[in-house]
């Protein structure tokens, strides 16, 4: 089994010998604390991303209901 490691930027496994990562490019970090601070730092952001992502989705599905419920509104009130 070979010795691997874990790249610093794109959060992959790379073997321990390569001195940059061959997903990424970055150089590899040979410090641990500084490689897993940027390996958290890294998922925060994507985490973040996602999130933002997830709210926009939820404000445009917000949206079309209340677009929705306002055509429904002014139906009912037609009809009286």
């Amino acid at each position: 089994m070979k010795a691997v490691c874990v790249c610093g930027c794109c959060g992959r496994t790379i073997d321990k010998e390569f001195l940059y990562c061959p997903w990424c490019g970055q150089e590899k970090m040979h410090d641990k604390k500084d490689s897993f601070e940027a390996i958290f730092k890294n998922l925060e952001e994507k985490q973040a991303e996602d999130r933002a992502r997830r709210v926009v989705a939820l404000e445009q599905k917000l949206d079309a209901l209340d677009r929705d419920l306002s055509i429904l509104a002014l139906s009912v009130e037609m009809a009286k």
